[in-house]
């Protein structure tokens, strides 16, 4: 197993999308990370549920029947989802909230890239959790579809990035990540924008080969599914992909490595930049989204963590 100090280089907001199909739990973490107040997240994970069944339904073009079959691993998934995982989560958010409150450095910013990583990993597996039992149930019909969605993707992805250019591409990157850094901060200045540019700037350019890779590995994944593989050969074959990058190449593996410093810098240096509106937004937001997500729970708690 690959140990995890390296951040994957799929979870970059720049990459080209991740493969749905794993995205059935991640999507819980990805709307939490993106919703502020009760209500908000709330609504998101108490309709969890229907959203990923509704997800699974659409890109695997499930039957009825196959669902009503899953929908028992769907629930049980999610109960320990909201048992075991929330609290890891609370934690997570109350100490990014510490370190922001003592300012990021090189130490709190390790120990925050680690925490995710392992955030990452378990969302991943209980993704792999849930996708394995669909896909055991596909019919040659419907994996042929599937094959033919994953093509689609691939080349749409590849004429998207042949064209922009890399000076486009950079720009709309410092964009999307300003915006990003706004939903939390609220406005920033132009020497704080600047900041956000020329860190971005120098994020790796992998997604050609982000595509290559990704593609590669759905054709295994179908071929697995036409030879009628088994639910234990496809699940390991889906943890060793998604969970552990068993086989990822090694400009991907850099690529994480480099992107990993590249956000712990721009944390570092735009945390410093940051004015007391911002800090208490900023803040402020930290500390609901932590309070929100103990409130999901039966028992609230925060589970401890590593570092």
């Amino acid at each position: 197993m690959r140990p995890p100090n390296k951040v994957p280089v799929q979870m970059d907001l720049d990459m080209p999308r991740p493969s749905r199909l794993m995205r059935l739990v991640v999507i819980l973490i990805a709307a939490v990370l993106s919703l502020a107040g009760c209500s908000r997240v709330g609504i998101a994970y108490n309709t969890a549920d229907f959203v990923v069944k509704g997800y699974a339904k659409d890109y695997l073009d499930l039957e009825r029947i196959q669902l009503a079959r899953w929908e028992p691993v769907l629930s049980a998934e999610l109960a320990r989802h909201r048992e075991e995982e929330l609290p890891l989560l609370a934690a997570y958010f109350d100490q990014v909230l510490k370190a922001s409150r003592l300012g990021f450095d090189e130490r709190n910013m390790s120990c925050l890239t680690k925490e995710l990583q392992a955030l990452y990993r378990r969302q991943a597996g209980s993704a792999v959790t849930l996708a394995t039992p669909l896909l055991i149930e596909l019919t040659p019909a419907q994996i042929q579809r599937l094959n033919q969605r994953f093509r689609d993707q691939a080349a749409e992805d590849l004429a998207e990035l042949r064209g922009r250019s890399s000076a486009q591409e950079k720009t709309r990157r410092a964009r999307r990540y300003v915006k990003s850094i706004e939903d939390w901060t609220g406005p920033l200045d132009v020497g704080q924008k600047a900041i956000v540019a020329e860190v971005t700037a120098r994020m790796p350019e992998t997604q050609s080969s982000l595509i290559e890779y990704r593609s590669r590995k759905r054709d295994q994944l179908i071929a697995l599914l036409e030879a009628e593989a088994g639910e234990q050969a496809i699940k390991t074959f889906m943890i060793e992909w998604i969970v552990d990058f068993r086989d990822l190449p090694p400009e991907l593996e850099r690529g994480g490595q480099e992107l990993s410093e590249r956000i712990g810098e721009l944390f570092i240096r735009l945390g410093a930049s940051l004015d007391e509106r911002q800090r208490d937004r900023l803040d402020n937001r930290l500390r609901k989204l932590r309070d929100d997500l103990m409130k999901l729970q039966a028992e609230p708690k925060m589970a401890p963590l590593t570092c």
